[in-house]
């Protein structure tokens, strides 16, 4: 004969009706778990081919097949590429003392990247493309179907243009603060750096050696 023993553990564990399939709480369960919004993260690619400013065209999943925009935001984690006037989604802006009526206004919203294609430059159609190297020895993008380079946009700063045309703004840190070097090597200790910035080392005196 098999004998279950009750611990104590086991006492104060709460009671749940959710393990029984026919319970109302294991229905409210499964519904739940139906309408959870959790998405496992899809695995990151080895090479991305669209980056930010490319220009692109919806070959599928969306009713814009077919319509072509600029990349202007690429989100790798998610694999997702915002492209502009692609996807809109409009939205009701409150009212304010510029605006007498409340109005509507439209944001692009992300897609996934299999669904778009970039623009072959030679004959504005959707194409395929390949990793190569050029005579520079440069990685490159070439489409699969007319074997034309479609070259990347020139990346640019959201913040400033250049770092030379950027004015200092009170609340920045100087740049001769950030270029004086306050670090200064030393063969002593913790201890004794701390007692010599106190004035409390004897200089002459000879420095203590761990063996």
């Amino acid at each position: 004969k098999s004998t279950v023993t009750n611990t104590a553990s086991d006492r104060h564990q709460p009671y749940s009706m959710a393990s029984h399939p026919w319970s109302r709480a294991a229905r409210m369960a499964k519904n739940m778990m139906k309408k959870s919004s959790f998405k496992p993260t899809p695995p990151p690619l080895k090479t991305w081919k669209i980056v930010t400013g490319d220009l692109v065209e919806v070959t599928q999943g969306y009713k814009d097949v077919g319509k072509q925009g600029k990349v202007k935001q690429v989100i790798r984690p998610k694999q997702l590429v915002i492209v502009d006037g692609v996807n809109l989604r409009y939205r009701k802006s409150p009212e304010s003392d510029e605006l007498d009526q409340e109005a509507y206004f439209s944001t692009p919203t992300p897609i996934h990247y299999s669904n778009v294609a970039l623009v072959d430059p030679s004959d504005g159609k959707p194409c395929q493309v390949r990793i190569k190297r050029d005579e520079t020895g440069e990685k490159v993008r070439v489409s699969t179907r007319t074997n034309t380079i479609v070259p990347k946009p020139k990346w640019m700063r959201k913040d400033f243009a250049s770092r030379d045309a950027y004015a200092e703004q009170p609340v920045d840190t100087r740049g001769f603060v950030v270029a004086d070097e306050t670090f200064k090597p030393s063969v002593l200790s913790f201890e004794e750096d701390v007692l010599k910035s106190l004035g409390l080392l004897d200089s002459e005196a000879p420095q203590s050696s761990t063996q």
